[in-house]
């Protein structure tokens, strides 16, 4: 008995989760078909919008009803437990002098091309490395980013909501059986009687107000001593209710108009923080490059001071020194050097961990970038922008900015809520009707029914009571309707604004970088040229360090002028509305101007 009950109790539990999948499949069929119709009809293409996983991590966990989760042990763990015991830093002893009595030689400064920059992994731990392009880690994060995931499941859900709303505007079945038992004792001629009722009924709502039913009622009466129907009748009933004034018309279908639209604001705003995110994620991977190029141009600078410490050494040891103060300043210079060498590891380390965050990447997972100026699919974003006069700029993105085609089409949504606060405000009038068929009570047969036994009614309802609060909501109304259009007035400007300042930006940017590169040509030439004067003993290291110092900035402004650059013109494209992104993570180029539509068609795909 005990087997056969267990194996009842598998065979359900797969029924249940077999029912339980197929529906969730069902769901998710009919939920990405409206997702894929709303994204063709606003966007004219499609993006992918799958959540994945169908159900979360959810498990018979006690936890979770637990009135103090997961309590922390106030005790220190035993791996913190443990001193670090005191280790001599890697890399050779600087306060070591060079031997032998020759002037280290100086072959000029050196090249981060020719020397090897230090790389912030491990030897073992090289072969793990992910070096990531940009398109690369465009692509992870479509696969991986938990903004991105959180977006589609909002637009998901907006799916669902419309999924809903447009199956209560489809025939509504129900049915119920009710049974019940009574004991009469001596009073009639029935001692025990079982009474059932069972109904089943659909109902359909009026896309112009009101509402049709069909109802059949059963009911039977049996005598339970002796095994004897008493009674057994049937009715059916079809009824209606139409509203002729308040409640009529295009105010009945609000909620299917509001899901229907909500569903295409839902796919606009997913597809704007889809290319936000993009640009975001290009300007973190752009800072991530700058902070790699800090680390090349500070081991640069640091083995410069290392030869200028080596040579006062040699001078200072055989009296050559102009001052007795060359060989300490030039030490604490390469100390001072090799301090920022270890903090701009550290922040590029630091970086990159945030970046990992950002993409959806385990933190402990190796990731290095490509370089910024080996980088040639950084370097293709310059196709990205186009040859265009500033109004026209301006004007491309009034037609195609997701967010402000949202706000305009609120201002349509508040004009249907003025229309509705207008209906409100008149009386009730209803128009209602019925026919009820009842069958034989003479006869056994509850679904015989006979036409001359059918009661038919009709009437109509007026009421009139206090419309205070509808003549107050149909003002507010109208108060909102001019507020929505100054509202969207102010997204008009936004938007203006922020294409003229792109604009301005990417001719700031593009200045920017062209002064930073002829600053970094400049700045070579003053520290080579101090260099010389410092061999040749007519100036002291303070001058090396100084120009050396000017260097590493100007060299490092130089990368950060670039990078803002890139991103000046992913912000242009991004705030015109003519930012394109493939679903794994690549920019389409093509100008988005030689696809536009007329007014009024909306923005192409």
């Amino acid at each position: 008995m005990r087997k056969i009950a267990l194996l009842l109790s598998f065979f359900a539990a797969l029924l249940i989760t077999g029912c339980r999948t197929w529906l969730i499949d069902r769901t998710d069929r009919d939920v990405y078909r409206l997702i894929d119709t709303r994204q063709r009809g606003a966007l004219g293409s499609t993006s992918d919008t799958h959540i994945g996983s169908k159900a979360g991590r959810l498990g018979v966990d006690g936890r979770m009803y637990s009135l103090n989760p997961h309590p922390v042990d106030p005790g220190t763990p035993e791996a913190f437990r443990r001193p670090r015991q005191d280790t001599e830093p890697p890399g050779e002893d600087v306060d070591e002098a060079p031997a032998g009595d020759a002037e280290p030689a100086d072959d000029g400064e050196t090249s981060a091309e020719t020397e090897m920059t230090p790389s912030i992994f491990d030897e073992d731990q090289l072969d793990r490395v992910r070096v990531f392009s940009l398109s690369d880690a465009l692509a992870y994060a479509m696969r991986h980013a938990r903004d991105l995931q959180d977006a589609k499941e909002d637009l998901y859900l907006a799916a669902l909501g419309l999924s809903l709303e447009r199956h209560l505007w489809t025939p509504q079945f129900t049915a119920g059986v009710q049974a019940e038992y009574q004991d009469f004792g001596d009073t009639t001629d029935l001692d025990r009687a079982m009474s059932t009722v069972s109904e089943a009924a659909v109902t359909q709502r009026l896309p112009l107000g009101g509402e049709l039913s069909a109802r059949i009622i059963h009911t039977l009466v049996r005598d339970v001593s002796d095994h004897v129907s008493k009674g057994e009748s049937g009715q059916m009933i079809l009824a209606g209710q139409i509203p002729l004034l308040r409640g009529a018309g295009r105010v009945a279908y609000e909620s299917r108009y509001a899901a229907e639209r909500e569903l295409i604001y839902a796919v606009r705003r997913y597809e704007r923080f889809r290319r936000s995110f993009m640009v975001e994620l290009a300007a973190e991977y752009f800072s991530l490059q700058g902070a790699r190029a800090a680390i090349a141009n500070t081991f640069v600078s640091y083995q410069n001071y290392q030869q200028d410490w080596e040579r006062a050494e040699f001078r200072d040891r055989v009296g050559r020194s102009r001052t007795v103060f060359d060989a300490l300043r030039a030490k604490s210079n390469l100390r001072q050097a090799e301090a920022d060498l270890v903090r701009a590891k550290a922040r590029y380390e630091s970086a990159l961990d945030r970046f990992k965050i950002l993409i959806g990447m385990p933190v402990d997972a190796w990731l290095d970038v490509v370089e910024q100026d080996k980088d040639e699919e950084s370097k293709a974003l310059d196709a990205l922008l186009p040859e265009i006069d500033r109004e026209t700029a301006v004007q491309v993105a009034v037609q195609y900015r997701l967010d402000l085609l949202n706000s305009a089409d609120r201002v349509d949504d508040t004009r249907r809520g003025v229309v509705i606060a207008k209906n409100r405000i008149l009386p009730d009038l209803d128009l209602t009707g019925s026919a009820t068929v009842d069958s034989d009570p003479s006869q056994l047969r509850p679904l015989t029914y006979r036409r001359e036994r059918t009661t038919w009614q009709g009437g109509i309802q007026l009421r009139v009571d206090d419309r205070k609060a509808e003549r107050n909501a149909y003002r507010s109304a109208l108060v909102s309707l001019r507020r929505a259009e100054r509202n969207h007035e102010l997204s008009v400007d936004t938007v203006r604004t922020d294409v003229r300042e792109a604009l301005r930006q990417i001719a700031q940017q593009e200045d920017l970088r062209k002064i930073q590169e002829l600053n970094v040509q400049e700045n070579e030439f003053f520290a080579e040229a101090a260099r010389a004067q410092f061999r040749l003993g007519k100036s002291t290291n303070r001058d090396v360090v100084d120009a050396e110092n000017d260097l590493l900035s100007a060299r490092n402004q130089f990368a950060a002028a670039v990078a803002a650059y890139r991103v000046a013109i992913l912000d242009f494209r991004r705030d015109t509305g003519t930012l394109r992104v493939t679903d794994d993570g690549r920019w389409e180029t093509p100008d988005a101007l030689d696809n536009a539509r007329g007014p009024g068609q909306g923005p192409g795909g």
